[in-house]
């Protein structure tokens, strides 16, 4: 019995330490102070291809998303890993056959926007694409 306690508590200690290492270590870090940003939103089968600029002092692309979620006409789906844009510009998503896949700079995003930070002059385009 002590051994199962033993090795439960050693996996509970490193999941912590993986966890924590993760956030010290790898995970993206925000930069913080004023930057100008653009966003660009395209849905070519609706004709949409919007680009906005901003001044924020965000750090991280999701928190410029929710207070423009308005104007951009965005709707977010929650899941476990985190938030992923569901809809731009009034237009939703099929869940079974589409995506918004992010570009920064026209370079892939390596992750979802709850973890790209901000950096001043980068543009974020939106394009919708299909599995």
């Amino acid at each position: 019995m002590n051994k199962k306690i033993t090795a439960i508590i050693i996996v509970l200690v490193l999941a912590a330490l993986g966890f924590v290492g993760y956030k010290a270590f790898i995970s993206p870090k925000g930069v913080q102070g004023a930057k100008e940003v653009t966003i660009n939103i395209v849905v070519e089968k609706e004709g949409i291809d919007e680009t906005f600029s901003y001044n924020t002092d965000y750090e991280f692309l999701i928190q410029l998303l929710e207070e423009k979620q308005d104007e951009l006409g965005i709707s977010f789906q929650e899941f476990d890993f985190g938030k992923m844009v569901a809809g731009m510009m009034g237009y939703e998503a099929d869940p079974a056959s589409e995506y918004f896949h992010i570009y920064i700079n026209g370079e892939d995003a390596t992750t979802g926007v709850g973890e790209i930070p901000l950096k001043d002059g980068d543009t974020y385009t939106f394009e919708l694409k299909n599995f």
